[in-house]
């Protein structure tokens, strides 16, 4: 082929390149002139069918350029409040919220089909009360028998993208005591939503999660990024966790199972496993109050994580999950660039059993904890504890540490520790004040040339030396002794001696001689009491 040719050939093709593109931002032009009001009009009869929620919002736009290149129905500064009996309050906040048009259908058949969603900058409360009631209940799937507006077909849903871009969360469960807070919310979920059963990807970034249980957080400002891919049955309102990758902070997880929705709770079945991860990154996971600790210090070692939560949840027929959490930290090194010798071979297995979250039922099995500070500083403990109200416990503790190569060691910043600390103590039985109980206990715990300061006073307490003998026979008060030769300190210039020898605590009788000055106040203010 000659030059000219090529020459021709090309001109063609850019000719009708042209042409094309021209014709599309022609189509992107005139196709929401064409029909705005019609679309509008149904997607007004689709909100008033399927929410049940009070929905209000300012402007419409008809436009590709939003999200571009679908054509998209957007309504700015949009409200929806709740579902029964929470009408009055808003569910959702947001900027602007778009939903996709299928423009295939809409030219062809002059069929109205929603099958993305949009929604921008958003502010969601979702509360749950005591009776189980949830205000988030606002989509009906089936239309009522009066549908508010007949003069038009109305538009049908057949969602395959969800997309939510800067959303803040907060989610207060008062059934469950659960209450999470997320801000800087990104989520993209893909599937056939509409179907009855589809599998749903997921791609969830949150910048900081805050996460309470029973008022008590266990995460707060922890970044989450999570790869998911569910399958979801609407039917049965199951969801089966088939793929499912989360990074907390520098912690990888990975959960299977599922989760149920029933009438009045929840039915669950979710295993979470840490895989190859290392003792830094799960301490990436702890409060923020910890995590500067962690920068100024040398950690290295294995650790294995794997949590289980199963079974029902029900307020109204008094059920609830089973917790349980096992953690393993193997060959652990922990150093503070002040330390003069670190922490070394820590290894630790911690078995946590909580039977239908019950505080009473909790079973604690440290089935070992030990680590090396150094020549002839070596600890090591065994402890089981089973129940709160009546305890069984069984405890070997054995170990003698210096108390300031401790404090060095882990870099503690509100406390300063010193002295030399030998413990031997073994304890078997079952603890219950109601009973006068008292597992059987023989021991010691010595401290010589002890020192303690907090960052909440000034002043620390010194030159502490204690040696308490503990001796319990038969698994009772009456035969509990506790032998307390001597108990000594100084505190700002004032020096104090105990000696004290107690018996039957079922009805006490004691030995006790003191002598010395003690401000109780401010003593107090070291540990901050009032």
């Amino acid at each position: 082929m000659s030059a000219g040719n090529i020459k021709t050939v090309l001109l063609k093709i850019l000719k009708w390149l042209g042409i094309t593109i021209a014709f599309i931002l022609f189509l992107m032009y005139i196709i929401p002139i064409l029909f705005p009001g019609q679309i509008s009009n149904q997607v007004k009869i689709f909100a008033n069918k399927h929410l049940a929620g009070e929905l209000d919002y300012k402007k419409t736009h008809l436009t590709f350029f939003r999200h571009f290149p679908s054509l998209t129905v957007s309504v700015d500064d949009v409200i929806l409040k709740g579902s029964k009996p929470f009408e009055q309050d808003t569910l959702l906040a947001a900027k602007d919220l778009s939903v996709g048009i299928n423009l295939k259908n809409l030219i062809f058949n002059g069929e109205i089909k929603i099958d993305e969603i949009y929604v921008n900058d958003a502010v969601a409360n979702v509360f749950v009360n005591s009776k189980g009631q949830a205000n988030y209940n606002v989509y009906v799937s089936k239309p009522s028998k009066k549908p508010k507006d007949t003069t038009e077909a109305g538009a049908s849903i057949k969602l395959d993208l969800i997309k939510l871009k800067n959303w803040n969360i907060k989610y207060n469960d008062h059934a469950a005591n659960v209450l999470v807070n997320a801000k800087g919310l990104n989520y993209t979920g893909r599937g056939g939503l509409s179907e009855d059963i589809f599998d749903l990807e997921t791609d969830l970034d949150i910048d900081k999660v805050d996460f309470a249980l029973n008022r008590i957080w266990y995460a707060q400002q922890k970044s989450l990024h999570a790869d998911l891919i569910t399958r979801i049955n609407t039917n049965a309102l199951t969801f089966v966790l088939r793929k499912n990758e989360l990074r907390i902070n520098e912690l990888p997880v990975k959960f299977t199972g599922f989760v149920s929705i029933l009438k009045d709770g929840y039915n669950l079945n979710i295993n979470a496993t840490t895989e190859k991860t290392t003792i830094k990154d799960m301490i990436s996971v702890l409060p923020p109050q910890y995590l500067h600790w962690a920068k100024d210090t040398k950690i290295e070692g294995k650790s294995d994580l794997v949590i289980s939560l199963k079974g029902r949840f029900s307020e109204q027929k008094n059920l609830k999950p089973r917790l349980k959490a096992n953690l393993i930290v193997k060959d652990g090194f922990v150093s503070n660039s002040n330390a003069p010798v670190p922490m070394n071979n820590l290894n630790m297995n911690l078995n946590v059993d909580l039977p239908a979250l019950d505080t009473n039922k909790l079973l604690l099995d440290l089935k070992n904890l030990s680590f090396d500070l150094g020549k002839d500083n070596e600890f090591r403990a065994v402890v089981r504890t089973q129940g709160m109200d009546e305890m069984k416990i069984f405890a070997k503790i054995k170990g003698a540490v210096d108390l300031a190569t401790l404090d060095a060691a882990l870099g503690l910043e509100d406390i300063e520790l010193k002295g030399l600390l030998n413990t031997d103590i073994q304890s078997n039985g079952i603890f219950s004040l109601d009973k006068k109980l008292f597992p059987k206990t023989k021991g010691f715990l010595n401290l010589k040339k002890g020192w303690l300061k907090t960052k909440y006073y000034p002043n620390p307490i010194q030159n502490i030396n204690l040696m308490a003998n503990i001796l319990n026979s038969d698994g009772t008060f009456k035969s509990l002794g506790v032998k307390i030769d001597p108990f000594k300190f100084d505190f700002e210039g004032n020096p104090v001696f105990v000696n004290a020898d107690l018996q039957n605590f079922e009805d006490l009788l004691y030995k006790v001689r003191a002598k010395g000055t003690l401000n109780v106040g401010r003593i107090y203010q070291v540990f901050k009491r009032e």
